[in-house]
């Protein structure tokens, strides 16, 4: 019976392992997709020379309607790593939970 409890302790530790690393992963391209967003935005402006864009201008709406396929990419990515971070406190729970 103890070996059991020690062998459930193991496995769980490695489900805890494993969401790391998963959320490790999300989170690198969580931060991929904001740069490649801020460079969206910068390509955007200096095509059109504009420095500046005050928010919710007509410059502003083009700019969001443009670059919206990266926006959404990092939107995408954000929801995967919320959901990562969920399964590896989920994965930690458990695992604080199995004694």
């Amino acid at each position: 019976m103890q070996q059991d409890h020690i062998n459930r302790q193991i496995r769980l530790m490695i489900v805890v392992a494993n969401c790391a690393i998963e959320l490790d992963a999300f989170e690198a391209t969580t931060g991929t997709k904001r740069q490649v967003l801020r460079e969206a935005y910068a390509d955007w402006k200096d095509t059109r020379g504009i420095a500046h864009i005050d928010r919710d201008s007509d410059d502003w709406r083009a700019m969001m309607s443009d670059t919206d396929s990266a926006y959404q990419n990092l939107v995408y990515a954000k929801k995967n790593e919320a959901n990562a971070r969920r399964r590896l406190k989920t994965a930690v729970r458990n695992f604080r939970n199995c004694n």
